[in-house]
């Protein structure tokens, strides 16, 4: 379950101008997360000798493994997802049948298409806007707005996905989940071929 963290109003006086601590406290709080919301560098992994071409490594059959652990390090679950692609020049039509450790489905289906060399856009039905791709080397890296389930609520969250192929039928993920550019949750899947 996710924390609602508020600021109660609190107002003092400076000379005869009303001035809200609020102010004080959201440029204290808020100024540190800008500076770590640089954009996430994934030079370190990239690999010269692997390409990684996202529409023909999900044409066909993948399965993948992953899990879920929220901002303060706790595992809140684990799926399963078999995957379908089929491919039709620069399109992907991507079905995701996932099964969590809790018994819950889930199907979700993806539209990916590249644009231009090393670009790509996604399209589901959960997406707000269109995500947008862009490869390096043995990396793409997807951003998107979506809309999430938590219990009984739906929430509007941006998603930060960074994909490493490490060989020929492996591919790591790595997705940050964000609210207001703050970090709520992190996903960790591997899919494997």
């Amino acid at each position: 379950m996710l924390c609602r963290p508020f600021i109660r109003v609190r107002y003092f006086w400076v000379g005869k101008k009303k001035v809200m601590l609020n102010v004080v406290i959201v440029c204290c709080l808020v100024f540190p997360f800008l500076i770590g919301c640089t954009d996430p560098n994934m030079k370190n992994v990239v690999s010269k000798e692997t390409t990684f071409e996202l529409l023909e490594y999900f044409d066909g059959e993948t399965t993948a493994w992953g899990l879920v652990v929220d901002r303060f390090g706790n595992l809140q679950r684990t799926f399963k997802v078999k995957l379908t692609g089929k491919r039709d020049n620069k399109k992907l039509l991507l079905k995701e049948y996932f099964t969590y450790n809790d018994g819950e489905r889930e199907y979700r289906e993806w539209v990916i298409t590249k644009t231009k060399t090393g670009s790509y856009e996604g399209k589901s039905k959960d997406t707000i806007g269109v995500a947008k791709g862009k490869k390096i080397g043995n990396t793409v890296r997807m951003v998107y707005d979506t809309t999430i389930s938590i219990g009984e609520t739906d929430l509007r969250v941006s998603f930060d996905d960074r994909f490493v192929k490490s060989d020929r039928k492996v591919v790591i993920n790595r997705a940050e989940i964000l609210k207001w550019g703050i970090k709520i949750a992190d996903v960790t899947i591997f899919f494997s071929k």
